[in-house]
C-alpha cells in the first residue's frame, strides 16, 4: 500500500500562498502587520513562532513547525529534560521596575496549597468613627434686623457742560408680504 506525500518544494508554496490568501480576513490590516512583526522577532531569537511556543507549553514538548518542511517531527522531547514554561510557585517573585529588582513572598506557601495572589485583610478598610449624637438643641428662628436708610449720594460736581443723550427708538416694520403662492382663506 503507497501512501501519498507532497514534496518539500510544492507543500512550501501552497502553505504559503494559503497563510498570504486568508491572513488578513476579517484583521485590521496594523493586528496582522504587529503580528507578523512579532512573529519575525521571536523566530529570529528562538527559532519559533508563537504557535510554535505555544504548541510547546500545551504538548509540554519542544515543538516548531518548520520542522515538517524538513521531513521531521514537528514535536520532540526536550534534549535536557525541563520544561522552560513551568513556573515554581513557590518560589519568590521577582519583579522589575524603574526603582530596581524587588521580590515580593511567592504565590503558594506550599507545594499543595492553593495559589493566594491577594491578601483579603488588605482591602478591609477600616470604617470612618461615627460621632456621638450631640445634645439636642432648641431650634434657631431667624431674626431681621432693621437695616439704617442710605442717604441719596450728592451729585458729582463738573465743570464741563453735560451732553443730552438722545433716546434711541425702536421701530418694528411691518410684516411683508412672503412671496410664494398667497394662500386663499376659506
Amino acid at each position: 500500500m503507497s501512501s501519498f506525500q507532497l514534496s518539500s518544494w510544492l507543500l512550501l508554496p501552497l502553505v504559503a500562498g494559503l497563510a498570504l490568501l486568508t491572513s488578513a480576513c476579517g484583521v485590521p490590516v496594523a493586528v496582522s502587520a504587529a503580528s507578523y512583526a512579532a512573529d519575525g522577532g521571536l523566530l529570529a531569537t528562538s527559532n519559533k513562532t508563537s504557535t510554535d511556543h505555544i504548541a510547546s507549553v500545551v504538548t509540554k514538548k519542544d515543538c516548531a513547525i518548520w520542522r515538517v518542511f524538513r521531513g521531521r517531527q514537528m514535536c520532540t522531547q526536550r534534549a535536557d529534560g525541563e520544561d522552560p514554561y513551568d513556573t515554581d510557585y513557590t518560589e519568590p517573585q521577582r519583579s522589575v521596575s524603574e526603582s530596581g529588582v524587588s521580590y515580593s513572598s511567592p504565590l503558594r506557601p506550599t507545594a499543595d496549597s492553593p495559589a493566594v495572589s491577594w491578601n483579603a485583610a488588605a482591602y478591609d478598610t477600616p470604617a470612618p468613627p461615627v460621632p456621638a449624637p450631640a445634645a439636642r438643641q432648641a431650634p434657631r428662628t431667624a431674626t431681621v434686623e432693621p437695616v439704617p436708610e442710605r442717604s441719596a449720594p450728592a451729585p458729582a460736581v463738573s465743570s464741563a457742560p453735560a451732553k443730552s443723550k438722545k433716546a434711541k427708538t425702536v421701530q418694528r416694520s411691518a410684516k411683508k408680504p412672503s412671496r410664494g403662492p398667497v394662500a386663499s382663506a376659506p
